[in-house]
């Protein structure tokens, strides 16, 4: 999701391997935070920023060797230095759904969890930056949810049988989208509350659904992926016309990327250097793209959560929207990261280290 934020200021810390030299085409800057009193974040997910010195974000814990973890809002008013966790916002087995429209009115969906000390799911809402969390609903749950204004949203439901949502009152309630000839859901990305992507698979063709007014009408287009890449990782878009799938196969973690100046109407494959992703969950973004021409995608060996050792890690990073990339070595595990003001600034971990915020800046 394309989250609405300004710069902030990092403390700096540049990575030896790169120098800061002048023949890099972009700096480093670190910041390592800590989680203050925290009782089930131990790492940070995605990150929302809505001043300069204060954001919201997923923090979250891998105790559980079954393959389900814990998860819980988690808020900073230093720059990323300290965070402190949401009371009541705990959920298992997967993340809840969080959205800022600004840096006063916010939204969180619980589904699956305990947050109300009981199963059950709800919709919360926020309209003085976090001081106080209204329960608007207890009929609905959101996987992911984007707002255009204080009142119209798009959502990836959790319930399957509404696959795609939209409220007209703030998320109070939420009406299901009929999408022609969608069958099953698969991806979906979320740009903004007027503009989303679902794809759906039909034998070899990837089916790509695009609606760029709140889910009131839906363009598709259909293209053949390459032979043994059925798998939809992720998928980007930095604006209306461009973006980029991460396309992977189940038998190792190699991937590939698609590209599109169009919408998704049309693809063709993005060429890049050998590129590996592992599989953990919740699976960590490849792509970080500022803009239609200049972004990174990130590279990885090693298997298992991010906070392990890091291997054989490394950054792609191209000014002409894929034609050309240069490598370098990156000992950061990347979690989530996100455009802010012509930066990228990703939720990442080194040796020994959580709750770290890591910026590229392209120079």
């Amino acid at each position: 999701m394309r989250m609405r934020c300004v710069p902030w200021i990092l403390a700096c810390l540049s990575y030896p391997a790169f120098g800061q030299a002048p023949d890099v085409p972009f700096t480093v800057t670190w910041l390592q935070g800590t989680c203050v009193g925290c009782k089930v974040a131990a790492d940070l997910g995605r990150v929302q920023w809505v001043s300069r010195n204060e954001a919201w974000g997923i923090g979250w814990s891998w105790g559980h060797p079954q393959g389900s973890g814990d998860y819980i809002v988690v808020h900073t008013v230093d720059a990323g230095k300290t965070w402190k966790e949401l009371l009541d916002t705990w959920q298992h087995a997967g993340p809840p759904a969080l959205s800022f429209l600004d840096a006063s009115h916010g939204w969180f969906s619980c589904s699956n969890m305990y947050c109300t000390e009981a199963p059950g799911m709800e919709v919360r809402r926020t309209t003085d930056g976090g001081k106080h969390w209204n329960i608007i609903t207890h009929e609905a749950a959101v996987l992911g949810m984007a707002f255009a204004d204080e009142r119209h949203g798009i959502a990836q439901a959790f319930d399957v049988g509404d696959p795609v949502v939209r409220t007209a009152d703030g998320g109070q309630t939420w009406s299901r989208i009929e999408i022609p000839n969608l069958k099953k859901i698969e991806v979906v990305f979320l740009l903004s509350g007027r503009t989303a992507w679902v794809t759906d698979h039909e034998g070899d063709d990837l089916l790509l659904f695009r609606t760029i007014d709140g889910g009131q009408s839906w363009e598709g287009s259909r293209t053949s992926l390459p032979y043994d890449w059925p798998e939809v990782r992720e998928i980007l878009f930095v604006d209306q016309a461009n973006g980029w799938i991460v396309l992977g196969r189940k038998q190792d973690d190699e991937i590939r990327l698609l590209g599109t100046t169009d919408g998704g109407r049309t693809w063709t494959p993005v060429s890049i250097p050998s590129v590996r992703s592992g599989t953990w969950i919740p699976a960590p973004d490849v792509l970080g793209f500022v803009s239609a021409k200049v972004g990174f995608v990130f590279s990885t060996e090693d298997e298992g959560q991010p906070s392990w050792d890091p291997k054989n890690r490394k950054v792609l990073f191209t000014t002409d929207g894929g034609a050309r990339w240069q490598e370098y070595a990156l000992p950061y595990s990347i979690s989530r990261c996100q455009a802010l003001g012509g930066d990228l600034v990703c939720s990442a971990d080194r040796k020994g280290s959580h709750f770290g915020i890591l910026r590229l800046h392209p120079k």
